[in-house]
């Protein structure tokens, strides 16, 4: 799990509790108003405490003291156990009492809620739900085809299987509009949120805005988007190419949240209608390198249906 939603689980978590507590206590003061008996009992043993200490304080004999709490505290027990009485908080996850952990690993109460965490922040646009197993390019047998179901092949099983572990840390796919570009990110998208893998699916013009408004500080929904562009383990960028060049903003940004993503070990994924020469006419060889060097990149050259 990332760092970005760290805080936001902490909430959550903190807020489950608190919730817990406050009905538990409602209950139980219910309770004790229905067994006056045991409110009584309850009551004579905090005075007990408080005198046992007072005693120990002043370095006073405590033996038959601490005799008659544990006499008390046996009287109370029973009668808890006779009527069938429970002051424990009701959590809504009995297995790690809303606590998120159990022995330092995640909950699985805590997985669902880190996996609709990646849900509400997958996109700013809704996705559609295209997965690997809505190719239909396998059934086909035009040259085109087979490219494109050879590399279905290759991100789903040496990329999405094996992500974490994956040598690449940038994708380019360029090709004509409509040789299915979009939907083979739309598929890597969605089998990596599957596994847990955060992602954020933007087209170009939706991320040029978010640094737009993180340039002029705006304090929008979309500026705050900004942290998780950078930190996000699968960022896509879809229709790059299309969005509009903004002075001191689209190149600038642009060119920063690369090197960050790569110097933190990021993976990035630009869909691109352009070619290699319109890249490097619009961002420059330097970013269109970052794209393209075989050590940390995979670049699909560009993808035509003929």
């Amino acid at each position: 799990m990332i760092k970005y939603f760290t805080q936001k689980l902490e909430l959550i978590y903190s807020t489950k509790r608190a919730l817990a507590k406050e009905e538990s206590d409602r209950n139980n003061k219910e309770l004790l108003s229905r067994h006056p008996q045991l409110a009584q009992m309850l009551k004579d043993k905090k005075s007990l405490e408080l005198e046992l200490a007072r005693k120990k304080v002043k370095g006073q004999d405590i033996s038959e003291d601490e005799k008659a709490l544990i006499g008390l505290d046996n009287k109370i027990k029973e009668y808890v156990k006779t009527n069938s009485l429970s002051f424990s908080p009701k959590y809504s996850c009995k297995i790690c009492k809303d606590g998120g952990y159990v022995d330092k690993k995640p909950c699985e109460c805590l997985l669902r809620e880190y996996r609709l965490l990646l849900e509400q922040n997958k996109s700013v646009s809704p996705m559609p739900k295209f997965t690997f197993a809505d190719n239909t390019f396998a059934t086909s047998n035009s040259p085109y085809a087979a490219g494109m179901n050879k590399l279905y092949g290759i991100m789903q099983k040496k990329v999405c299987e094996n992500f974490y572990d994956c040598k690449w840390k940038n994708f380019m796919l360029a090709g004509a509009s409509g040789v299915g570009k979009t939907c083979l990110a739309l598929a890597i998208a969605n089998d990596l949120l599957d596994k847990n893998v955060s992602v954020l699916y933007l087209s170009s013009f939706e991320l040029i805005n978010i640094f737009l408004d993180k340039h002029t500080r705006k304090q929008t929904a979309l500026s705050k988007l900004f942290d998780y562009v950078l930190e996000c383990e699968m960022l896509i960028i879809d229709n790059f190419g299309g969005e509009p060049i903004y002075k001191n903003v689209t190149l600038e940004y642009l060119f920063s949240t690369i090197e960050k993503r790569i110097a933190t070990g990021k993976k990035t994924m630009i869909c691109t209608a352009l070619d290699g020469g319109a890249i490097i006419n619009r961002y420059g060889a330097a970013f269109l390198s970052k794209f393209s060097d075989k050590k940390y990149s995979l670049s699909v050259g560009y993808i035509t249906d003929k």
